[in-house]
């Protein structure tokens, strides 16, 4: 059996073969363009497949998603931020997978509980901080994702600390402020002139008081 898994995001995407104990082998990753989003992402599966025989591909996709229809909506991805049938389209690259799609904060919240931090555990939550916000809750050993999967997505829940317009259509949602674009984009604001997220946490372990007030109002967002 060949298993592979797919992650979506707003900056890059990854594929890796999965191995039977859960843990991946070595994961090729490409940036996610503006354009042609599906025929980057199927280069990339077909490089991980090597032209074995896939068996099983499991998707973890920025959200929104609808896991009962296999579509996404991610907002940080334009090409598809009305819809796309991404779980259809895997599966006419590889018609014998099996495909399975969760949102990303639920993929990662059930391999911290599996393999990570939560083992152990009975129940968690689990919080993704990149170029959006994420979540994801496991209860009893399993994601608990709602109808349509987006249970825990805590991106868009509306946040005292900011009134900035967000891509979802709300305002003051978490990801305008604790999200990495968005502490950069409010640090440059106050005077900072880092290049991008990485810059900023390394300018707050030094002690720049703009990037670590940067860092706290995002924190205090997510808190």
């Amino acid at each position: 059996m060949v298993a592979l898994a797919l992650d979506v995001g707003g900056t890059k995407m990854a594929a890796a073969r999965v191995r039977a104990d859960g843990t991946l082998d070595p994961p090729r990753t490409v940036p996610t363009p503006v354009h042609g989003v599906w025929a980057a992402c199927a280069q990339l599966l077909r490089q991980v497949a090597a032209g074995d025989e896939v068996t099983a591909v499991g998707i973890a996709s920025a959200g929104p998603v609808d896991t009962g229809a296999g579509s996404v909506a991610p907002i940080n991805i334009d090409e598809w931020a009305r819809g796309f049938d991404l779980a259809d389209a895997v599966r006419g690259l590889f018609p014998r997978a099996g495909v399975r799609l969760a949102v990303d904060g639920a993929a990662a919240a059930l391999a911290e509980h599996r393999l990570g931090a939560g083992r152990g555990t009975a129940d968690l939550v689990g919080v993704v901080v990149s170029t959006g916000i994420g979540g994801g809750l496991v209860l009893g050993g399993r994601i608990a994702g709602g109808r349509t999967g987006n249970a825990g997505h805590i991106g868009h829940m509306v946040s005292g600390a900011g009134t900035e317009a967000c891509a979802c259509g709300g305002a003051g949602c978490v990801e305008t402020v604790a999200s990495g674009p968005a502490a950069v984009r409010w640090a440059r604001g106050h005077g900072w002139s880092g290049a991008d997220g990485a810059a900023l946490a390394r300018d707050a372990g030094a002690g720049d008081p703009v990037a670590v007030a940067a860092l706290g109002r995002a924190g205090t967002a997510l808190g």
